[in-house]
């Protein structure tokens, strides 16, 4: 008697698990609560790997998602997806991303887009035009509001210029180490071309307020037209870099 009950008591778990695992992904995205600003194509497959032909944020089109759960951290209480992002030219993303007893997380996520998508996505005009490829590497990230509890990544900047009415300038590689500070959000890096050496560093508060500061020594490519605007900046010192800081 004891074990048909624990027979049966499997079945019905077998059969649980089973219809979860395939149920349709079309079927769970018809019941979630709307996001704003994020909008799925046509969803195929099932809840656990699936694919949406068309991922949308803010109207801006981000390509075909394709997700797969992973079974083994379910057995530590967390929710591990593995996506993969692709279609649009320029635009890519994979990795790791997924929700535990201590919040949302990303691992080893890798997001590469070129220049003027990131431009598209900042709200307001800017008098530049930026060109290159941005990669973004979360090789550990804990999301706690309104920034990060844990941080450890970086940003590179390859292949960039920037375009003013004053002429173009390339910094060459710009690559900055992303980390958390209290739940202050930290950015330190820095580059350096024939016509460009920076270092700079970025805070940014819980409370939206930010705090920038770097410095820069203009090199022998860059353009005359933006050495004449030099004076503007200030006067460097007695190392010949010229120093910025900003606050808001």
């Amino acid at each position: 008697m004891k074990r048909t009950i624990i027979m049966s008591l499997l079945f019905v778990l077998v059969l649980l698990v089973s219809a979860i695992v395939h149920i349709p992904a079309s079927f769970v995205v018809r019941y979630m609560p709307p996001v704003q600003g994020l909008q799925l194509g046509a969803v195929s497959g099932t809840l656990w790997n699936g694919t949406a032909a068309n991922l949308n944020w803010q109207g801006q089109p981000l390509g075909k998602l394709n997700w797969q759960f992973n079974l083994m951290p379910l057995l530590t209480g967390k929710a591990d997806v593995a996506i993969r992002l692709s279609g649009v030219p320029g635009l890519s993303a994979r990795g790791n991303v997924g929700y535990g007893l201590s919040g949302a997380y990303a691992n080893n996520l890798l997001f590469s887009t070129s220049a003027n998508v990131v431009q598209s996505f900042i709200p307001y005009p800017m008098p530049v035009s930026l060109a290159g490829q941005f990669d973004l590497t979360l090789r550990d990230y804990l999301f706690t509001k309104p920034f990060c509890d844990v941080l450890e990544g970086n940003v590179a900047w390859s292949q960039g210029s920037v375009t003013s009415e004053l002429g173009t300038v390339d910094p060459g590689l710009v690559v900055a180490d992303l980390t958390c500070d209290d739940g202050r959000l930290s950015l330190n890096g820095g580059s350096k071309s024939d016509a460009l050496e920076t270092e700079f560093s970025l805070l940014l508060s819980p409370d939206q307020r930010y705090n920038m500061n770097g410095w820069f020594v203009p090199g022998d490519a860059l353009p005359q037209s933006m050495r004449g605007a030099l004076s503007f900046v200030g006067q460097p010192d007695e190392e010949g870099r010229y120093r910025l800081s900003f606050s808001g």
